[in-house]
């Protein structure tokens, strides 16, 4: 079967990850890294074992043999290179979030569109076992009437990792803090599962890292289905706990923490309780992001590739989109103090 050429859009921590679960990715093959610094991108490349590197975009994306490019810069830059690979024809893989506003993210779903290119975004938590156990409880109606969730997200990243990188905690960049970057997962997971959110109240805090975006929020969340919804973030809260969604209705409850893809309770009035707390579970989470587990990328990414050799465009825009949205109006919320309504 065809093999899909990759390759990859800057040289940092996310590229290092889609770089090493590629290389377990079926079907698929890394063929040229891009990076503004040319050293840099050469390192990359042997590091990896990758056959190009480059510091010209064009050159870069002129490469016959490319397929698809993942996107791995900071948040805020996205678009400029999502923009430029879909109009130079080819298969774009972008790394959450789509972007920092709603504007600049609608330009890349324009864009892959009006290429007739895969768009797909790095939200690897709806593809663990768990999420996909808790998809089936909530189609299949295990649960009764689901009317509540909650979302815990409170990690901690020690000061360097917003001084080590210049654009980390900067609005023009990144586009905010702990909500924009970490806990757009979560924001993109219950979505997946419980369908979009029409009204957020927020408020936001930095309380220990010297930056100009938030390191504490808080939210209430009214989905569009009626459930309501409380949710946590933060990368100031020590030392750091595993992040849970829990899912709650008239007939069951569910646990799940998708990064590590865990059920951590699972009770419905039919089956009884199925899952417990694993034994040796720790609430403790890592703190160095190179330390995450990386399989639901994996699996992502073997998705994707399955995708297109079967000639299916993967299409992930709209639902990324979504989250963007809900991002913005945590932080409206936020500043102007008042429910924001989607």
């Amino acid at each position: 079967m065809t093999t899909i050429c990759f390759g990859i859009i800057g040289a940092g921590v996310a590229a290092e990850t889609h770089a090493r679960e590629l290389r377990n990715v079926a079907g698929a093959r890394l063929v040229s890294v891009f990076a503004r610094n040319k050293e840099k991108a050469a390192a990359f490349a042997a590091a990896f074992s990758v056959p190009k590197s480059s510091d010209d975009l064009q050159e870069f994306l002129a490469n016959a043999a490319l397929d698809a490019v993942i996107v791995t810069t900071p948040n805020g830059v996205h678009m400029e290179y999502a923009v430029a690979a879909a109009k130079a024809g080819k298969h774009v893989v972008v790394e959450k979030p789509l972007e920092i506003t709603s504007g600049r993210a609608q330009n890349i779903v324009d864009a892959c569109n009006s290429s007739r290119v895969g768009l797909s975004v790095i939200y690897h938590r709806v593809h663990s076992r768990a999420a996909r156990q808790a998809e089936l409880d909530v189609q299949n109606g295990a649960l009764g009437r689901i009317f509540l969730m909650n979302i815990v997200d409170n990690q901690f990243r020690v000061p360097a990792y917003y001084q080590g990188d210049a654009w980390r905690g900067t609005r023009a960049t990144e586009g905010g803090g702990c909500v924009i970057t970490q806990s757009t997962h979560m924001i993109d997971l219950v979505q997946f599962l419980l369908g979009p959110i029409a009204s957020v109240y927020a408020a936001t805090n930095t309380v220990l890292h010297d930056i100009e975006t938030e390191d504490a929020a808080v939210a209430v969340f009214h989905f569009r289905s009626g459930v309501l919804g409380t949710f946590s973030s933060s990368t100031a809260a020590f030392p750091g706990q595993r992040h849970l969604l829990s899912i709650h209705g008239t007939k069951g409850t569910i646990i799940i923490n998708g990064e590590h893809d865990e059920i951590l309770f699972r009770q419905t009035a039919d089956e009884g309780e199925t899952h417990a707390t694993p034994v040796g579970f720790s609430f403790r989470d890592v703190q160095n992001p190179r330390d995450f587990p990386t399989l639901g990328q994996r699996r992502q990414l073997q998705s994707i590739v399955n995708d297109l050799r079967d000639g299916i465009l993967p299409n992930d825009g709209a639902r990324a989109l979504t989250s963007v949205q809900v991002v913005e109006a945590i932080y409206r919320s936020a500043a102007e103090m008042r429910p924001i309504l989607l």
